[in-house]
């Protein structure tokens, strides 16, 4: 028992809604993309039958100018797993730069804000005075900043993130917990017919690096029907998982998406998955 020793890996899920619906959450370069405001709500539930289960919310608010050059976002996140809780807020300016008039855009995005993270020692099972739990929570809250870039040229859409610059920037800074987000790559392409029931086929494939994980690769595809009455999207993810969303869109203005995750190879026989769901408001 002393001298053998194994490694043991968590996994590292994000918003479902992140690959379609919110893009901005994954990529500050996404931010203010359309004109006008727009905001976005999203709860998930992970793991519902076990105690302490992780769960996590957002809300995020982004606007973007008439004349498609710059855009705005706030993003607010918390998140809770077992007794440890994360809140972090974070606001965003992009810059759309317009090619090829106004037909090709490059996007640059950058979020800064504050994280703060700490143990609530009222849910704690074990001996409340350990020196550990007091110097967690006595920590001050950390600035940090995410960086984005985005290519789009009509159904084409190319993006590279960097969430986390705090860690680049200082590398002896020691991480609390484990499996933080390194960066992300994303290519997909929007294949468009408006006089047919199925409007819209969006395939997509992702990369993620993930801090003392294996990486992660994800595979997707979205349909929307009849414009944007029915959306329909499936995301595999090569942790073993797979992704299923419904939603629907009412008068091109209110969304709502639903989305259930089957959980990877390795958990499957000790928990159930993960729910969300998601709403966005375009105003007009």
């Amino acid at each position: 028992m002393l001298i053998i020793g194994k490694t043991a890996h968590s996994q590292l899920n994000p918003m479902g809604s992140i690959y379609y619906q919110n893009q901005y959450l994954a990529n500050p370069a996404m931010a203010g993309v359309k004109s006008n405001w727009e905001l976005n709500a999203a709860y998930k539930s992970q793991w519902s039958a076990i105690d302490g289960a992780p769960n996590m919310q957002m809300l995020s608010a982004t606007y973007g100018s008439e004349s498609k050059k710059a855009g705005f976002g706030l993003l607010f996140f918390n998140d809770k797993a077992g007794v440890v809780k994360t809140m972090s807020i974070k606001a965003t300016y992009a810059y759309h730069l317009t090619l090829n008039g106004n037909n090709s855009f490059i996007d640059f995005g950058l979020s800064a804000g504050m994280l703060d993270e700490w143990v609530n020692r009222g849910e704690v099972v074990g001996d409340i005075s350990d020196v550990s739990l007091s110097n967690f929570n006595d920590r001050k809250l950390s600035l940090d900043a995410d960086f984005g870039l985005a290519f789009r040229n009509k159904g084409l859409t190319l993006q590279g993130t960097l969430p986390n610059l705090r860690r680049y920037l200082k590398k002896e800074i020691e991480r609390n917990l484990v499996d933080r987000s390194l960066y992300m790559a994303a290519l997909s392409y929007k294949f468009a017919n408006e006089d047919r029931s199925l409007t819209t086929i969006e395939p997509k494939i992702a990369f993620r690096g993930v801090d003392n994980y294996k990486n992660i690769v994800d595979v997707g595809v979205n349909f929307e029907f009849s414009g944007d009455k029915l959306m329909l999207s499936s995301v595999y993810h090569t942790s073993g998982s797979i992704t299923f969303g419904a939603g629907t869109t009412y008068k091109k203005q209110l969304a709502i998406l639903c989305q259930y995750t089957t959980n990877t190879n390795d958990l499957s026989s000790y928990a159930n998955g993960e729910a969300e769901i998601a709403v966005r408001y375009s105003f007009k």
